[in-house]
């Protein structure tokens, strides 16, 4: 679904007729899949952090060496380091320096969050959700109850998206508002803009987009987005294209993928339109994987908007973005156009290509 304000008029490629415009999809926009990270996002300690410890099993664990590392965080973990204990935990989790123990691992974790290491309840929580180590999901909130009594904002956070989604127990909205207020009240922006998903998701659009612009100022490039698609919503209560600018360009020039398509899109509506420009942005929302963003480049690409006309990566472009939703009609129209056109052979090898990771690609169009 196109994550911006208006359709292209590159868009007409794959049309007959003129192209309208089109208010934006708010649900899918804000809420859907595709646009928020995963529901639960439980934080790992940073154990890179681990290199400017003293003890010698973290020193260890920082240079790789994690067979050395595990046996000597299982000596100084039976002496009582807390950190010590967390560190074990982590390695027996992740079978590293040898084969996965989930129940042990679950075990040190328990007592290096009894001797004060808040990371282990977080841990604890994360393998509950999961039902690993003999644990239920039942039990991962009240492992974050006892991280957010010790001031813990992940906790919080994650308290806030476990009650708002049912996880682990049953739904509580107005739970989950108190515990990303109080995530707020320690400073999270990431809190603002989970509890303005939360009330937008209840049509209190109004809360969301003040809370959406304030985590945007302290530099929240998801919540410039949404505040921006709210604002560029030609039908929206809050229509104002001249504010949403700023705030789509900021979620853009930070990489959101979804904002650079959107932002390519504004660059088509000025006067006049900036096509070149446009490309420019679908390249780097296309190459960041955005589906939408591929569908649109390859469009520019089979028509010379903005771009060298080269319908070879057209067709590589387009049949990545049918791979991201194959029941869009109007990306597989223009696969389906732009593939007729070329011999079997050019086919099939851009058809390969298309299959490979992104980052190993050397494309062939430059805009």
């Amino acid at each position: 679904m196109i994550p911006a304000l208006l359709v292209s008029p590159i868009l007409a490629v794959a049309q007959t007729g003129p192209v309208e415009k089109l208010p934006v999809f708010k649900e899918g926009i804000i809420l859907g899949e595709d646009a928020l990270p995963p529901l639960i996002e439980l934080p790992e300690f940073p154990t890179s952090s681990f290199a400017n410890d003293d003890f010698d099993a973290a020193q260890a664990y920082a240079r790789g060496e994690y067979t050395l590392a595990r046996t000597l965080a299982s000596i100084q973990s039976a002496q009582g380091d807390a950190r010590a204990q967390y560190l074990l935990g982590i390695m027996l989790r992740k079978g590293q320096g040898g084969p996965v123990e989930s129940a042990n691992a679950v075990n040190w974790f328990r007592k290096a969050a009894k001797s004060g290491e808040i990371y282990a309840w977080l841990s604890l929580a994360e393998m509950a959700f999961a039902n690993q180590g003999g644990l239920a999901s039942g039990d991962g909130r009240r492992f974050l109850l006892s991280a957010a009594k010790k001031d813990s904002t992940e906790a919080k956070i994650v308290l806030g998206q476990v009650f708002s989604s049912g996880l682990g127990g049953p739904l509580d909205v107005e739970q989950a508002k108190s515990w990303f207020k109080k995530a707020i009240y320690d400073g999270s922006v990431k809190a603002k803009q989970l509890l303005g998903n939360l009330l937008f998701s209840q049509g209190k659009d109004e809360e969301a987009l003040q809370l959406y612009k304030e985590a945007a100022r302290e530099g929240d490039i998801r919540s410039a987005y949404q505040a921006g698609i709210i604002m560029a919503d030609p039908e929206g209560a809050f229509f104002d294209q001249a504010a949403a600018a700023p705030l789509i360009e900021q979620a853009a020039k930070g990489a959101l993928p979804d904002a650079m398509t959107a932002w390519a899109i504004f660059a088509l509506q000025e006067e006049p339109p900036r096509p070149a420009e446009a490309a420019r942005w679908l390249r780097k929302a296309a190459e960041a994987d955005d589906g939408e963003g591929q569908y649109l480049y390859a469009v520019s690409l089979a028509k010379g908007e903005g771009v060298m006309m080269d319908r070879e990566a057209a067709y590589e472009w387009a049949v990545r973005a049918v791979r991201h939703d194959p029941q869009n009609s109007e990306r597989r129209a223009l696969a389906m156009a732009l593939g007729s056109a070329l011999p079997g052979p050019t086919r099939a090898r851009l058809e390969e290509i298309a299959e490979q990771p992104l980052l190993i690609l050397t494309h062939t169009a430059s805009p």
